[in-house]
This record gives C-alpha cells, structure tokens and sequence, in this order.
C-alpha cells in the first residue's frame, strides 16, 4: 500500500462552516469534502452545473475513492475585521463578521485508488494544476511543497497508535455524550488538542450521508507536532483507519 502526501500552506485560510450564514467564522482544518475539493480542482474534477445536485459525478467518485489525513504544522492564529453590509428588511448597515487563518500549514495524506494516486502525484510533482488550488477561499491561493510517494504503509490497531494527524470521532454526539475516543498519556511527547465540528460526507452502501462529527487535532507544543495516545476508538461508522510506515515521522489516521 502506498500514499501519496506534501505539504499544504498559504498566507491566509478561510475554511468556513456552510451551516453558518451571519458571519464567516473560519476553522483551523477544511472537512474532508473541503479536501476532496482541493484535490478535485487539481485534478480537474469540475463542479455541478445541475439545480439537482451540488455534488458533480466526479467530486462523488473521487469521495467515494480516497481517504485523506490532516497534520497540523502551524500555530492557530486568526484575524478579525468587519464590514458593514446594507440591510434587506431595515434601511440601515450591520456589521459583519470575517476572519482569517494567517499562516496556516498542513501536511497532507492521500490514499486512493492506484490510478488517482498516480494522476496525483504527477501534478503535485511537476506543480501543474487544472484549477488552482485554494485555501476555502479565492484570495486565499494555496501553495504546495516537499511531494512523496510513502511506500510500505500498513494498517494497525489504533488502540496502540501514537498519532500526530487529525482523528476523526465517529461516534454521533447528539446519540452519545461519551466521545468514540479515549487518549492516555504518551511520555516524551508534548500534546495540544483543539477540539472542532465538522459535516462529515461519507458513503453507505452508494448512498452519500452527511452527519456532523468531533475531529481532534493536534497543534504544534514548544516547537515540536503533538502527538496523542489513542487507548481506545470506537469505530461506529468504519470510516477511520490507522496506518504506520518507515516513510512516515508518526502514525496516521486517514478517513
């Protein structure tokens, strides 16, 4: 098994909850179908033009296809400015809300069928895109580094992991109070969580569900990636998986 990954950065980031319309409050990660997007315009998948479906048949199958992991590199810093926009139902303006990611950097994991994987690696490696990629938004251009091809990947038992990517809580929380995962202390390794909600597109049996889901993400402590213990994960929607690899610094969860 191999996966395909770079490094991800920009300037500015603004990866938006779609949920929220009375501000653009920004997100330290894109969601999963934020990612595909990404992919999907280097790879030039094209958007729908149907009032039927948002989705285009070849943003699903490249959602359908591949996995994706999330490693955090740089520190959360945000900025905040408004702008008054005019009402529609009151002659007056009202203040809205906009913020920025500055600086963000990721380190992206993709594992997808050969032939994506492939196509993939070929424009990340000669810096040659359909569509550019953007970070959630189009004065936010994203900028692309160190592409590898990690062979000799394998999965494992997340109850033994050591993680510094993204982990993803398949347990629905409106279901249960009690999160999916449980983290013990990893020695000689610092540890700095942020805690987000995302809506998270997933397949069952070729039907596309959304549900809204907890992602914990380890964020960079005194210079160095966090790295968490996993001691158990419950995986209630079988979306996540765990990998290890002599290409790689830590473990790594793909979902």
């Amino acid at each position: 098994m191999s996966i395909v990954s770079f490094d991800l950065e920009g300037d500015f980031a603004a990866f938006k909850d779609p949920s929220v319309t009375t501000n653009q409050t920004v997100t330290v990660i894109p969601s999963k179908s934020a990612l595909i997007g990404l992919l999907g315009a280097m790879l030039g998948v094209k958007r729908s033009n149907s009032f039927d479906s948002i989705y285009s048949e070849g943003y699903l199958d490249l959602l359908k296809k591949t996995s994706t992991g999330i490693q955090v590199r740089s520190q959360v810093a945000k900025c905040t400015f408004f702008t008054n926009h005019r009402s529609l139902k009151e002659d007056k303006t009202k203040p809205y809300k906009t913020e920025l990611l500055i600086n963000p950097k990721y380190t992206i994991y993709v594992k997808s069928t050969d032939e994506i994987n492939q196509a993939l690696f070929d424009r990340l490696n000669s810096n040659l895109f359909v569509f550019s990629p953007m970070l959630g938004h189009a004065y936010c251009p994203a900028r692309i580094s160190n592409v590898q091809r990690i062979s000799g990947v394998k999965e494992i038992d997340p109850a033994v992991a050591c993680v510094s990517t993204v982990i993803l809580d398949e347990v629905v929380e409106f279901k249960n109070n009690n999160s999916g995962v449980a983290f013990d202390n990893a020695p000689n390794f610092p540890a700095k969580v942020v805690v987000e909600r995302h809506l998270h597109h997933y397949f069952v049996e070729g039907s596309l569900k959304r549900t809204v889901l907890r992602h914990y993400i380890p964020i960079p402590a005194d210079g160095k990636c966090s790295v968490l213990a996993v001691d158990k994960y419950v995986s209630n929607l079988s979306l996540a998986s765990f990998y290890s690899g002599d290409g790689l610094e830590q473990n790594i969860c793909l979902f």
